[in-house]
């Protein structure tokens, strides 16, 4: 009988450091969000990597303590070597080191709620390009618009992965990375925002907005706008979403929705960052309850709206093809998983872009009065859509404030497809398993693309050269100077996955901003200091906001 020697004490820890970068291989190749795929090479491998080095240790507890610490450290060190190499395909890029090294340190830093300004002074550093995660870039040149964006862009990469419940059997339609699936499913919300549907909305819209006004008008002493306008916004899309079920104006948040909206955003950036990490958390019943509880508000009233039918056609009647135009009609759990995206989607952005308006509206008084001027023509057409969008300073006013204060005001990340290789985004090239996104406010406040007086508010710099001059002359009074970019104006991202209720939300935006600027004036609480704004304000992909305190006064002549 032959005896066979085990390996000796030096082989065998090698072995161990082997074994290690063999699962980081594995992990590199097949990225397996699965908790039993995650516990069989990080704890079961080491495991019986503990039972071969057992005959140069005491027992197997003193065995896995040799083992684990030096598989796992192994492993680490392995990760952060390759992501600091040159072999990286991302390693030409610059960035700050420990972005490099995880996306954690990105993570954590967004529970402040000011990665759009982290964004910024990186691109001021590192210049057009910066590595913002292992596999991750952040891309400040219009040119990388189309190529990452437009018809021919990429699909969706892992951030909503983070964000939404594995659970969740059918994704909603802004989650879904499969571009084919995308077509299919946002063909419904293209009927329910068409020039059609938007007619029908009108007479709501109109109804609510009168409700805000009329509400803002009894404010005595210093309100809210902030609320206000999230309340209004909440209201109209509960109206043109399900039929109704939503009084934020008249009886405030007294369910705690507006809180439970807000409150769940800061875990779902924290996940969008590390998507394998939101996979697993999002399993135990407590974790990120407020998020939970109103994607499961949201759902709930999309089943009540499909089962008690509308006294109109809403939003829903499209999604849910009451009309029976759709050749493929969409499932009624397609239509109940986008509950929230029509809430979030449709009220939280809209109010953003409003409350920024009238907060830049009321810094600048000179912008004031021009836009108000050029509402009162209207007179009695002020409820007249139609008009609006023909209002060359409303636009301008509207798209200004968007510019310097985008209601997404990050980006919306991509990826190349599997078997692709990867992808030229202008004259940067992201290889295949790597993602990359446009950061909108860094592009919005970009000089090469808005110039002079880039970070400052002129609504001016959207109207015919000759008006320009003619209202500006100080500051666009030399044509040669002036950049204007339009192609770089993307707050309702672009391409076949933007927001598919860009129009209403222009229609919204348009009536109310006439409705108040006819009725009402608007200002600053004495004392209030303007630079808390933005202070105050939380990128969580979503935007929270702060309080904006207003004193109001109804305008002479008015109903009031």
């Amino acid at each position: 009988m032959v005896y066979t020697a085990p390996l000796s004490h030096t082989d065998t820890l090698l072995g161990v450091v082997g074994a290690s970068i063999v699962v980081h291989l594995i992990y590199k190749k097949f990225e397996s969000y699965e908790p039993t795929v995650a516990f069989a090479l990080l704890v079961a491998v080491p495991s019986a990597l503990s039972a071969l080095y057992l005959p140069h240790a005491t027992n197997l507890a003193w065995a896995g303590l040799t083992v684990f610490p030096l598989f796992w450290t192994s492993l680490v060190s392995s990760i952060v070597l390759y992501r600091l190499s040159p072999w990286h395909p991302l390693a030409q890029y610059p960035g700050p080191l420990l972005c490099k090294v995880s996306k954690f340190y990105l993570a954590f830093r967004s529970l402040g709620g000011k990665q759009f300004i982290y964004y910024d002074k990186l691109h001021e550093q590192y210049g057009n390009v910066v590595r913002i995660g292992p596999n991750e870039l952040s891309i400040c040149d219009a040119n990388a618009i189309q190529p990452l964006l437009g018809n021919t862009g990429l699909p969706k990469g892992q951030f909503w992965d983070g964000r939404i419940p594995e659970s969740e059997a059918v994704k909603p339609l802004i989650a879904i990375r499969d571009k084919t699936e995308h077509t299919r499913r946002r063909r419904p919300w293209t009927r329910a925002f068409s020039t059609n549907a938007l007619k029908g909305y009108e007479e709501l819209v109109v109804k609510r907005s009168t409700q805000l006004v009329d509400s803002l008008a009894a404010e005595k002493g210093v309100a809210n706008l902030a609320n206000w306008i999230s309340f209004f916004t909440y209201d109209i899309m509960s109206d043109l979403a399900f039929g109704g079920g939503s009084e934020m104006m008249a009886q405030g948040d007294v369910t705690g929705l507006w809180h439970l909206l807000e409150a769940g955003q800061k875990n779902a950036v924290f996940m969008s960052h590390v998507p394998w990490l939101g996979r697993l958390f999002f399993r135990y019943p407590k974790f990120a309850s407020e998020l939970k509880a109103f994607r499961a508000h949201a759902r709930s009233r999309a089943v009540v709206r499909k089962n008690e039918g509308s006294a109109y056609k809403d939003i829903f009647h499209h999604l849910m093809d009451e009309d029976g135009v759709a050749t493929e009609r969409p499932t009624a759990v397609e239509v109940t998983s986008d509950g929230g995206l029509a809430i979030i989607a449709g009220s939280d952005t809209t109010s953003s872009a409003m409350t920024h308006l009238f907060f830049f509206l009321m810094c600048n008084p000179t912008a004031y009065k021009r836009l108000q001027a050029e509402v009162d023509q209207l007179g009695n057409d002020v409820l007249d859509s139609t008009k609006h969008a023909h209002m060359p300073y409303l636009n301008a006013a509207i798209n200004e404030a968007m510019r310097l204060l985008p209601p997404i005001l990050g980006g919306s990340q991509r990826t190349p497809d599997k078997g692709s290789g990867g992808r030229m985004l202008g004259s940067y090239f992201l290889a295949e398993g790597n993602s990359a996104f446009i950061p909108t406010y860094s592009l919005h406040r970009d000089p090469r693309n808005f110039a002079p007086a880039t970070d400052s508010f002129f609504p001016e710099r959207w109207l015919p050269e000759e008006k320009r001059i003619e209202l500006e002359p100080k500051v666009f009074s030399n044509p040669s100077e002036f950049i204007h970019n339009s192609a770089a104006f993307i707050p309702f991202s672009l391409g076949p996955t933007n927001c598919a209720g860009k129009n209403l939300a222009y229609m919204e935006m348009r009536l109310v901003i006439c409705m108040i600027m006819q009725q009402l004036d608007l200002k600053f609480k004495e004392g209030y200091d303007p630079s808390n704004w933005k202070k105050d304000m939380m990128d969580y992909f979503v935007t929270l906001k702060g309080v904006l305190p207003v004193v109001i006064t109804p305008r002479k002549g008015s109903r009031y």
